[in-house]
């Protein structure tokens, strides 16, 4: 641990007993609701991205019966309870949200910050739904789902983490004890038993199942279904919380000329998309490779650009031939 986060520790020990006692609040006051249906929480301890909307689709796409995606639609402007369409804009109900319903056109999508009353109303809408995914919902302490599932980056394990300010946790390491299972996400995909074990181990204390999950990036397409032939040259676009660990992906496939590089949930402005208008014109190159979220918040963009942005998409892909065992972790 380097010295600046030694001296952040006590800040730390504060924010997760603030947290802590947030949590146990909820808990001895018996403030927390069960839903009125089936539900699913999927989120993680560590601040920033560690694949949670990738594995709501996941779920979404492999759980049997009628089922619903919920989120509380971080960075929109709109506030309640709001069903998204395919025609709405990021700024609208959240870009994650908005990924979500292009990647699943038939399965409902909705936003709400308080997620029981979101649940309430998708319920009035779709009576015969069977089960609601949650996505990012772990700290969320009003509802009480009945399955939790938590999310661990390879790259930067809970386990070895402290809380904010000192390090990336929302919580003290201990609070991954309410999870029903354990998805240690972005593992190499030829990551072996040894290594497995050794985390495992690790997550052992936690007392639920713990799996590995290699985050597998799809070939870039665009709207037209085009897809863009491996080791071409292009220009890449990304506003992610792992903006590094993107590129790292996609020069495996790819050779990317140039980068542009921005925040988490950025929202891309005229100017910026004119940069890289710019930037091909240039380079003499014809394409603009992308993920499917950061996808979701490029309004505006001309005509002429439309056929040359290609998208890219993740999917959890399971190691050691367990995603038969975490589905049934679930659905029981």
């Amino acid at each position: 641990m380097n010295l600046l986060r030694r001296i952040l520790l006590p800040l730390a020990l504060l924010y997760g007993l603030g947290a802590l006692l947030r949590r146990r609040i909820f808990e001895w006051a018996g403030k927390s609701q069960t839903a009125p249906i089936f539900s699913i929480a999927i989120g993680n301890l560590t601040v920033g991205g560690t694949g949670k909307t990738p594995m709501a689709i996941f779920l979404a796409s492999r759980l049997r019966g009628n089922k619903a995606l919920l989120s509380r639609g971080y960075g929109r402007k709109t506030t309640g309870f709001i069903e998204v369409n395919n025609e709405m804009s990021a700024s609208h109900c959240g870009d994650e949200p908005l990924e979500m319903r292009h990647a699943l056109p038939e399965t409902p999508v909705a936003v709400c910050e308080n997620r029981l009353d979101g649940i309430k109303a998708l319920l009035q809408r779709y009576s015969n739904l069977q089960t609601i995914i949650l996505d990012d919902a772990f700290q969320h302490l009003p509802l009480r789902a009945n399955k939790y599932v938590l999310l661990c980056d390879f790259n930067r394990p809970f386990f070895t983490d402290f809380p904010m300010p000192a390090g990336n946790l929302r919580e003290f390491r201990c609070e991954a004890k309410n999870a029903d299972a354990i998805v240690v996400t972005k593992c190499p995909p030829n990551m072996n038993h040894e290594e497995a074990g050794v985390i495992r181990s690790r997550l052992k204390k936690y007392g639920c199942p713990v799996f590995f999950a290699h985050y597998a990036m799809s070939e870039p397409r665009n709207e037209a279904g085009t897809v863009l032939p491996e080791n071409s040259i292009c220009i890449a676009v990304s506003a992610l919380a792992n903006n590094a660990g993107f590129i790292e992906e996609l020069q495996s496939q790819l050779k990317v000329a140039k980068h542009f590089s921005y925040p988490d949930h950025h929202a891309f402005t005229q100017t910026e998309i004119d940069d890289w208008q710019k930037a091909l014109e240039e380079s003499h190159i014809e394409a603009i490779v992308t993920t499917r979220k950061d996808f979701m918040r490029m309004n505006g963009l001309p005509e002429t650009m439309k056929t040359k942005v290609f998208v890219v998409n993740t999917e959890p892909k399971f190691l050691f031939q367990e995603e038969y065992d975490f589905i049934r972790v679930l659905n029981c």
